[in-house]
């Protein structure tokens, strides 16, 4: 039996699974994609799609999406959407996944420029006659 995601039940969920869908396009790399083949592919392989989730979370955070945005639209990652409505996983538990990974991903995206700024920065030139004795 092929495993069919559920239907959003509001506009916003809606539109949430769309963003969601559109930041996973740009990860995997494939224009595509619908939900539904995303879903099939990662929700019952929980490494694969808690790895998508991080992916995605930073690709939100790069995009400009607040912390906020980014953690609503992890709510519908095949991952979350699998847990809740196959394994009846509490949804509380599930929304605090999504905060986790977005404060995971955030502390990535605050260490990578400064770690960036450090590595591409030119090294001083010795000047002549500047030598210690």
């Amino acid at each position: 039996m092929a495993l069919t995601p559920k239907t959003p039940e509001t506009e916003a969920g809606h539109q949430a699974r769309q963003q969601y869908l559109t930041l996973a396009r740009e990860v995997i790399g494939e224009e595509e994609l619908d939900y539904t083949r995303l879903y099939q592919r990662f929700a019952d392989n929980d490494w694969a799609a808690i790895k998508l989730d991080d992916a995605v979370a930073l690709q939100g955070l790069k995009a400009g999406f607040t912390p906020k945005e980014v953690a609503v639209l992890l709510l519908q990652s095949p991952y979350i959407q699998h847990q809740i409505h196959h394994n009846r996983v509490p949804a509380a538990p599930m929304t605090q996944y999504a905060k986790g990974t977005v404060i995971k991903m955030l502390q990535q995206v605050r260490v990578t420029p400064s770690a960036q700024q450090q590595v591409s920065r030119p090294r001083p030139q010795r000047q002549p006659g500047m030598e210690l004795d």
